[in-house]
């Protein structure tokens, strides 16, 4: 996290009046970050698009679906390939594979090996 300049901590979500939606809302804001770490994925636009169809297999939220269908368009054609042939067919597959990222209290296993880590909550590393 330190290298992509990630944090566990998020300013509280704004625009929601309910606060247990609120607060899950920045949880999963706050655990989009440690996702970075877990798939090995940085925080580049072609990473986070990745990291958007890994959401959206696990969480359908629109915004999600939203990101990870029109989040492809500012890409170069390289970019482009390597999205379509490598790391969407990849966030699918760790999308269905791996445990329900907002059910994993990643704080808990800050210190502990990220090979274990990603072993236990079934996570694979996202293609370079």
């Amino acid at each position: 996290m330190t290298s992509n300049e990630l944090s566990a901590q998020r300013a509280e979500t704004k625009f929601i009046a309910d606060p247990e939606l609120a607060y899950v809302m920045t949880r999963y804001r706050e655990n989009h970050d440690f996702l970075h770490t877990i798939t090995g994925l940085g925080v580049t636009v072609p990473e986070e698009v990745a990291l958007k169809w890994y959401e959206m297999v696990q969480t359908g939220l629109p915004m999600c679906t939203a990101s990870a269908l029109v989040g492809h368009l500012p890409l170069s054609l390289s970019e482009k390939v390597l999205l379509y042939n490598e790391q969407i067919p990849w966030a699918l597959a760790c999308g269905r594979a791996s445990t329900f990222f907002m059910n994993i209290y990643f704080e808990q296993y800050l210190e502990d090996d990220i090979s274990e880590v990603r072993k236990r909550f079934r996570f694979s590393v996202a293609p370079p």
